[in-house]
């Protein structure tokens, strides 16, 4: 147990080392983030519409914005590993190939749960949002977010495993998005009722959110030997 905890702690540093001392990824996702939330906020700006329309009109910007800037972070932490040929190397030290998946399950989510508290108040502010809700709302909305971000990256981190040595971020984006719609729609759901009502009025969609996050990773770590052994 305290060598798994060793090689996955030392795979976590190894990762967020790499995206902060090059800091490609962390500008790249931010600034594609941030454009996407001008956008919106322009295109329906400066006079909103009613709170339930700017709730939905929210929840819809954060989902989006997450989603597509969870495939870039996922395709290049996986890339580097598949194009210097890094992953045999670690394979070579012992390294079990669940241990490196949940290693890379775990950056992920640090870097776009990173993310999200950055951007997230920022779109509140844009769409007018930010002075309405409060702290605790704030928190249950990150909170949400984080366990959605657990099972994208639970699944996006197998699939980019498979994709990257095939067909990048295109092929990633066709397998990916299919397999997240019932987190999308849970996490959009409960986003919604948050920031319209200040809490998740419908147990459902929490459930559909916690259930298939859990699921996909269960599923994935499973699956890991196979996929990052070809």
């Amino acid at each position: 147990m305290n060598e798994t905890l060793r090689h996955i702690s030392t795979l976590i540093r190894k990762d967020l080392g790499l995206h902060f001392r090059s800091k490609e990824t962390l500008a790249l996702t931010f600034v594609f983030s941030l454009l996407v939330v001008l956008i919106f906020a322009f295109a329906f700006g400066p006079i909103f519409p009613e709170k339930t329309e700017r709730g939905k009109l929210t929840a819809s910007v954060l989902w989006a914005t997450f989603v597509f800037a969870g495939i870039i972070t996922l395709n290049r932490s996986l890339t580097l590993e598949r194009t210097s040929g890094a992953l045999h190397g670690i394979r070579l030290t012992g390294v079990d190939a669940s241990n490196f998946y949940l290693a890379k399950v775990i950056s992920n989510l640090f870097f776009l749960s990173l993310l999200e508290v950055i951007i997230t108040p920022i779109a509140l502010q844009f769409l007018d949002l930010l002075d309405v809700v409060t702290v605790g709302v704030l928190l249950k909305l990150m909170g949400v977010l984080s366990i959605g971000t657990l099972g994208f990256c639970a699944i996006g981190v197998l699939l980019a495993g498979m994709s990257t040595s095939v067909g990048g971020e295109s092929l990633l984006s066709v397998i990916l998005l299919p397999l997240v719609i019932p987190i999308i729609m849970g996490g959009a759901k409960c986003t919604v009722s948050l920031l319209v009502n200040g809490t998740v009025a419908s147990g459902m969609w929490l459930n559909l959110l916690v259930g298939y996050s859990l699921i996909f990773l269960a599923a994935a770590y499973l699956l890991a030997d196979a996929v990052i052994e070809e």
